[in-house]
């Protein structure tokens, strides 16, 4: 009875962060498409193809979570909350990393030595950091004893530590993308940025502002590929895979922060 009274307190509802991801979802991908179409559509005049995979991006981003607030709202599985989450993440990079960087050097015009250095550097960073990010967690996840410390194992379920994240970042230590030199440039320019736009678009047109956001934001859509992989790994598969080999329903803790 006191291990049933201690899971039923470990409910948590999913309509917090489900709502967070739709209006997230909104703002970020309402940006993405906005930039793609005045960018490449109005500006450059080269393609409407760019706000269209926007907008369909948007759809799937704002879509599934809110799909998942309707049918799911009150569910307590640890793995849902993971893959809200990560749809709420995967609209941030929408932004950050294809709208900013990929959709530049695949439809702005430039030589086409340009792009396809732009695109082989982006690419095979983004994939390197993806499959290293995904190779180095699933390791320290099998070598430890983390399962055991992150979560409660009860009778009829599993139920997430509150600290569950603290837990984690005490025994990983995850790989930061950005080196010291450009956190540096990043907040030296950051106050400049609207006055620093305005000169470059005098001198280079919007070419040089899309350009600069694409080479300055480059490395923090690395570091939003690897938290995805971390929400995918620890929040989504971790979960799953512990339900089948237990058989028992992985929840999430009352006051578990993201």
């Amino acid at each position: 009875m006191t291990q049933r009274i201690a899971v039923r307190r470990a409910e948590k509802s999913l309509s917090p962060i489900a709502s967070q991801a739709v209006w997230a979802g909104l703002l970020l991908n309402g940006l993405a498409i906005a930039l793609a179409f005045t960018a490449y559509k109005f500006d450059y005049g080269v393609s409407s193809v760019p706000w269209k995979i926007s907008v369909v991006i948007a759809a799937i981003c704002v879509a599934t979570p809110a799909l998942c607030w309707l049918g799911f709202g009150y569910t307590r599985k640890f793995a849902m909350h993971g893959w809200v989450r990560l749809f709420s993440l995967l609209s941030a990079y929408a932004l950050i990393g294809i709208a900013f960087y990929f959709f530049f050097f695949i439809f702005a015009p430039m030589p086409l030595l340009e792009r396809v250095v732009g695109l082989g550097a982006g690419g095979g960073l983004t994939a390197y950091w993806l499959i290293f990010s995904w190779l180095d967690l699933t390791r320290f996840i099998k070598r430890s004893n983390f399962e055991s410390q992150a979560f409660d194992f009860y009778d009829e379920e599993i139920v997430c530590k509150e600290k569950f994240f603290e837990i984690l970042d005490e025994g990983y230590v995850e790989k930061d993308p950005f080196v010291k030199w450009h956190n540096w440039i990043v907040m030296a320019l950051a106050p400049f940025f609207l006055v620093l736009s305005r000169l470059l678009s005098a001198y280079f047109g919007t070419g040089g502002v899309l350009f600069f956001i694409a080479a300055v934001t480059f490395p923090a859509s690395l570091w939003l590929i690897g938290v995805m992989v971390r929400v995918g790994v620890t929040m989504i598969l971790l979960p799953l895979f512990m339900e089948q080999r237990y058989r028992k329903p992985v929840l999430i803790a009352p006051n578990t922060t993201f």
